[in-house]
């Protein structure tokens, strides 16, 4: 099985009351360093926290372009590209062959190094990356 590859990571501010735990991904919050939990599946992702913070207010490290671990929501076969699957931060298979609810784009995190089901831990390749979708 891969390990993390350290290649991009960030400090940004936590703003969850609850903190964030870790392998979640997170979005931007309001200020430029700030991040938090999505609201909804196939949010832009600032990338994936790499320890638990309990804190609101406290530092979080963002693993933002590597290879990563991530909760998985559903099954999530080797290969599939994958999206923020909820709002707890887990990633979800990204089905590239449906419009998604009422936005035309995915906005695709990276594609999976190891397989997983729902609520297990998998390796990512993080490689955010938007994938437009047609309008039908």
């Amino acid at each position: 099985m891969p390990g993390a590859t350290y290649v991009l990571d960030k400090t940004y501010r936590v703003t969850e009351a609850a903190g964030i735990s870790k392998y979640r991904a997170v979005v931007a919050g309001t200020a430029d360093t700030d991040v938090k939990l999505p609201t909804a599946a196939n949010q832009v992702s600032r990338g994936l926290t790499q320890e638990a913070q309990p804190k609101v207010n406290a530092n979080v490290a963002v693993r933002k372009y590597g290879i990563s671990r991530a909760y998985a929501k559903g099954i999530v076969t080797k290969g599939d590209y994958v999206e923020i699957g909820d709002a707890t931060g887990t990633l979800r298979k990204a089905d590239l062959t449906t419009v998604p609810g009422a936005a035309t784009l995915h906005h695709v995190l990276g594609i999976a190094e190891t397989s997983a089901t729902d609520s297990e831990v998998f390796f990512v390749f993080l490689s955010p990356n938007p994938v437009v979708m047609p309008v039908s």
